[in-house]
């Protein structure tokens, strides 16, 4: 989540009158960075993962599962272990804490050598955190536990009559939902539809404002989210060009890989009409005043957002991204979603230091916003000489594709961090999406892929992909011709596109199933699908063909899910719950259910 605090947190209020002076200063900060690195270059493609990982007991004498509060002993011990500088990985601390976040201690590179390793790593990394508990607690790449939040006991050992019982020691972690909470004023009211199978019957919770409502789910807890956890990769670019261009084509790519990667079909004890954790997490960390909010939405959160909304109407911190930034976007496309909140002084103080308007209204975006966390260091320290106020302004906008500065001359280069995919059930699921992953950046980088659609339409597909059963069910908007620069390329894989860059017809964009993007249409003028441009990009980069062959079973993975063979996580998990034994086609997660559920995947990693 962003810098470690030190130092004492001055209070929201005071945090908000210092805020136009720490936006101003941050503004300056970004712009003699941004000079200093913006001719920066590396030429070794690195990159990196990022899981987060849930720690669990499972007791076989009550046949209970519940998350286990060890994250602090987790990390104080390994800090304090002499192994721990011997390593291939990294832990460090998360916002819940039953979750220990986990990176390669170095970067990978392109080498099959790098590519084979990732798989091995992420083992590691469990097995050092399983090497922290007891017999029966265990470490599972989950994106959210089933049971987090419902009636009675739900963690180990069990929390106190205090608030944030399940939340991070570290001061950041305590300070940001207090400011969220000061800041909006006002609860927030969040409801997701439930499940409705063949025996459910009429269900009712209640809103904290005590408002009854129906077949909903209501989630208002801070703790039923903030357990959420995913898998990012980040990816280092040769220069700020191919950085910006990198961004804008992942963006069309978010929403379709959090899609394929769905993995919470249960929140609260109860099988819900949803499967991912995208929204909940945005829930927790709106800090949106009512005249800040883009419309009413009512008790679904997933109903589309009106098109005519004005300027002044600010988006969730943790949101999809509304800005293009390459300076080669096609003219005449929509590069800016109406919902996209700037500050005109700093956006022009921007395009005064020498930004050009793309880059500046990106960054106007995220530096127009309040700080949520700040201490009185901060306030002493107003000046040009560090990038503190920046990052942190930065840090607290968690967009689904974070475009990232050099901070250091000696730090990670020109970046961007791919941030919509959901932790996976198995280390050979989450290294496939992390390889397949990295493999496509190189792709869309060395063969100057073109994946630009109307911004509008990637947050069309947001939506359409926290549906139930997104990949075999829906269709997101994709490019599916003008995609490729090369004739050579494009030609080869299917017949004669052609490449434009003064504008995006309608034609050129379509609704496509998951299949059709990652596998393929049919016909000759088809798209040929991403699995097979990776395969192209693989060939193209001289590697044996031996070497080659090594990827396959990630390849297929991906292929697979797409095509419906193999399911999503959240598809598994249902279908799991539906065929036990102890399940009572009512939508309800029994604790014998989940007890269960948990085994399986622990038996899965075990084999």
């Amino acid at each position: 989540m962003g810098l470690p605090v030190k130092g004492t947190s001055i209070g929201w209020a005071e945090t908000e009158n210092a805020a136009p002076e720490i936006r101003r200063w941050a503004t300056e900060q970004l712009l003699c960075l941004w000079r200093r690195q913006r001719h920066r270059t590396d030429s070794v493609a690195s990159w990196g993962d990022e899981i987060e990982y849930s720690l669990f007991n499972l007791d076989p004498r009550t046949e209970r599962a519940t998350l286990l509060l060890d994250q602090e002993k987790v990390i104080r011990q390994w800090q304090e272990s002499p192994a721990s500088k011997e390593e291939p990985v990294i832990l460090q601390w998360e916002w819940a804490n039953y979750v220990v976040e986990t990176t390669p201690a170095k970067p990978y590179t392109g080498s099959i050598e790098d590519l084979l390793n990732v798989q091995k790593n992420m083992k590691r990394r469990r097995e050092i955190v399983n090497g922290f508990l007891m017999p029966n607690q265990h470490t599972l790449s989950l994106s959210f536990f089933p049971r987090a939040g419902a009636d009675g006991q739900w963690t180990t050992p069990h929390g106190q009559n205090e608030t944030y019982h399940s939340v991070c020691s570290l001061p950041r972690y305590r300070i940001v939902p207090e400011n969220i909470i000061g800041r909006r004023e006002t609860s927030k009211e969040t409801c997701y539809p439930i499940y409705q199978d063949t025996q459910t019957p009429p269900f009712y919770d209640i809103l904290p404002s005590g408002e009854e409502v129906r077949n909903h789910l209501c989630l208002d807890d801070l703790e039923i989210g903030i357990g959420c956890c995913s898998l990012q990769t980040t990816f280092q670019t040769s220069n700020e060009s191919e950085a910006r261009w990198l961004h804008d084509q992942l963006i069309p790519l978010a929403p379709i890989f959090l899609a394929m990667t769905a993995a919470v079909p249960i929140w609260k004890g109860y099988l819900v009409d949803t499967d991912v954790r995208w929204q909940r997490f945005g829930d927790v960390l709106d800090d949106r005043r009512p005249e800040e909010m883009a419309t009413i939405v009512g008790l679904l959160p997933f109903t589309r957002l009106a098109r005519d909304l004005t300027r002044e109407c600010q988006p969730p911190r943790w949101t999809w991204n509304r800005t293009y930034i390459s300076e080669e976007k096609p003219s005449g496309l929509e590069s800016t979603s109406p919902l996209q909140p700037m500050n005109p002084a700093i956006k022009q103080r921007l395009l005064d230091g020498g930004m050009d308007e793309s880059l500046a209204t990106h960054f106007a975006s995220i530096l127009s916003r309040d700080p949520l966390i700040l201490t009185q260091d901060d306030m002493d320290n107003l000046n040009t000489s560090n990038t503190k106020l920046f990052q942190l302004l930065q840090s607290c906008v968690w967009h689904a594709v974070r475009f990232k500065l050099p901070i250091t001359d000696a730090g990670p280069g020109w970046c961007i961090e791919f941030r919509t995919m959901e932790s996976q059930l198995t280390d050979e699921a989450n290294a496939a999406f992390a390889i397949f992953s990295y493999l496509l950046s190189r792709a869309i980088v060395t063969m100057h892929l073109n994946f630009y659609i109307p911004i509008d339409k990637v947050g069309e597909s947001m939506e359409f992909a926290k549906e139930r059963d997104a990949v075999r069910r829906g269709r997101m908007w994709f490019r599916r011709t003008g995609w490729s620069g090369s004739t050579a390329i494009s030609g080869s894989m299917c017949r004669e596109h052609t490449h434009r860059m003064n504008g995006v017809a309608k034609g050129e964009y379509a609704f496509m199933t998951a299949d059709e993007i990652f596998n393929g249409e049919s016909g000759p003028d088809g798209f040929p699908g991403l699995v097979a441009i990776v395969r192209l990009y693989l060939e193209q980069s001289k590697m044996p063909e031996a070497e080659q062959a090594k990827l396959e079973s990630y390849l297929e993975l991906v292929s697979k899910r797409a095509s419906g063979e193999n399911p999503t996580p959240a598809t598994w998990m249902r279908e799991f719950v539906r065929s036990h034994e102890d399940y009572r086609q009512d939508s309800y997660v029994s604790e014998r259910v989940c007890y269960d559920l948990m085994r399986e995947i622990v038996r899965m990693n075990e084999e």
